[in-house]
Parts: C-alpha cells; structure tokens; sequence
C-alpha cells in the first residue's frame, strides 16, 4: 500500500533496452497497480555501444512504444517520454545528435562503464587489490564530473553506481569519503546548472541494500543549494515497477526535500511529498 500521494518512478526499461524484459504496456499495468501517478520510460542508449547493441533500432522502437503507451494508458496514469543516456560524453556528436532525433520529456545521464572498458558489472573484483578498486572509482567520479558539466541531461542518475557490484562481490571495505571533494563538485554543478539528482531505489532490493547515492549524499546535495530530486526504481521488470519508491520518498523527505521533480518537456515540475 502507498505511503506517499502522487507518486513518481522515473527509470524504468522495457524490451527496447538491451536488458529489458517487458513491453512499456504491461510495464504501465503493474505502475497502475502500484499506484504510481507519473512515469518515465528511459530506455538505454549507451552512446560507446551504438553498434554493438543496433542502438538506432532500439531508439525508434522504444520511442515507438513509449509514444504508444502514453496516448492508451492518458485516463490512468501519466507516461513521460525518457531516455537514459550512458555514457554520452565518450561519444558527444553521436548522442546530440540521437538526442536531437525526437522529442523527449526526460532525459537521464549515467556513466556504467569505463572508457573502453566493460559495465562495472562485468568486471571480477575479487581478482582486484584495495587499490585497483580506488582506481577504477577515481576514474569513475572524474567522469561523472564531466557528465555533470556536459549538462545535457535533465538528472545524473545512480551516483556511487560501481557500489552496487563491488559490495556484491564481498568487498565491503571501500571508502568513499575519499571523494567527498569531487561529489561536492558534481553537486555544487548540479546546482548552478538547475539539473536534479537522482535517488536510484534498485540498490534497496539487491546485496548492497542502500540507495544509490545514499542519503548523507543526498543531504549534503540539498546542503548545498540542490532543490531537484527524482525518483527512480531503474526496473526492467514488471515486479519491480515501483519498488521502494516509498523509501526514496523517505530519504527525500528526511534530507530537508519538500517536493520531488518530474520533467515534462525537458523543464521540471515540483511535486508536493505528502502523505
């Protein structure tokens, strides 16, 4: 039973996304049952596999679908158009050029992977030193500082994303207040260029079982002028639509957030938290 009114989750992925695994119709019967009030498909778009995964294929049919579900489902539940663009500052004229291709509400920048490397969820960690994993999140946190100032996205989506797959390899001992000087730059970024942080809620029903970032981050974000915040489940199945949206709602409202933010036309719109 929903905790909070008005309810958003703005990640989700249907069969359009190389890991989806329903279509965005069934993806909007299991949000109506969940009492979501607005949604947001944000089908992968990973600009450094373009080829690999026929990402101009897969571009068309999740707008397709999305556009779709959005007119049939308009009387129950509002659909806003999204994308999650990975890594797009690897590949810059290629993703302005696919952003330019259609008319998205919502648009999600996120960093997976290294350059030329693979998803931090393929790497084997357990074959890694300390400092090989400080390595690899050095590397990672300069590229979200670059995705912030590209500032063609409208939220910066799972900060601390390489937690979830190094604490599931059993590495439970990095420190990541090591980075406390370049997350407030991101943050400080975000701020002066009115773009919104993401609480991703996936973390919660997997090993790391925290949000992604965790809530000192998001306070330490509203700390330093943030106002913008979405929601998002990042499910890519039907059971997870909506899943611990509740709780990001939670840590929101705990950090000194009044509202969370949806965006409709690439510019955000403040949604009261109430209960």
């Amino acid at each position: 039973m929903a905790i909070y009114k008005n309810r958003t989750d703005l990640h989700m992925h249907t069969i359009s996304s190389f890991d989806g695994n329903y279509s965005a119709a069934e993806m909007c019967e299991a949000a109506v049952a969940n009492d979501l009030a607005t949604i947001a498909f944000t089908d992968h778009f990973d600009v450094d596999f373009y080829t690999q995964q026929n990402l101009g294929i897969r571009q068309q049919t999740s707008y397709d679908d999305i556009i779709s579900v959005r007119d049939a489902f308009a009387d129950r539940i509002q659909v806003l158009v999204g994308i999650e663009m990975g890594q797009p500052t690897y590949e810059p004229e290629l993703t302005e050029k696919s952003l330019n291709r259609y008319n998205y509400d919502f648009v999600i920048g996120s960093i997976h992977n290294l350059r030329k490397t693979p998803d931090f969820c393929e790497l084997d960690y357990t074959t890694l030193t300390q400092d090989d994993i400080y390595s690899l999140l050095d590397k990672y946190f300069e590229e979200e500082l670059i995705l912030a100032k590209w500032n063609g996205f409208d939220t910066l989506a799972h900060l601390t994303y390489p937690m979830r797959y190094i604490v599931q390899s059993g590495r439970f001992n990095t420190d990541l207040s090591r980075y406390d000087d370049i997350t407030d730059e991101i943050f400080k970024v975000l701020v002066a260029n009115g773009k919104a942080l993401e609480i991703n809620t996936s973390g919660l029903r997997q090993p790391i079982g925290k949000t992604m970032p965790t809530d000192n981050y998001v306070r330490r974000y509203r700390e330093l002028g943030g106002e913008l915040l979405t929601l998002g489940s990042d499910s890519h199945f039907t059971a997870h639509v909506g899943a611990n949206i509740d709780d990001g709602y939670e840590i929101a409202e705990s950090c000194g957030f009044k509202y969370v933010t949806y965006f409709k036309d690439r510019k955000p719109v403040q949604i009261k938290i109430e209960k």
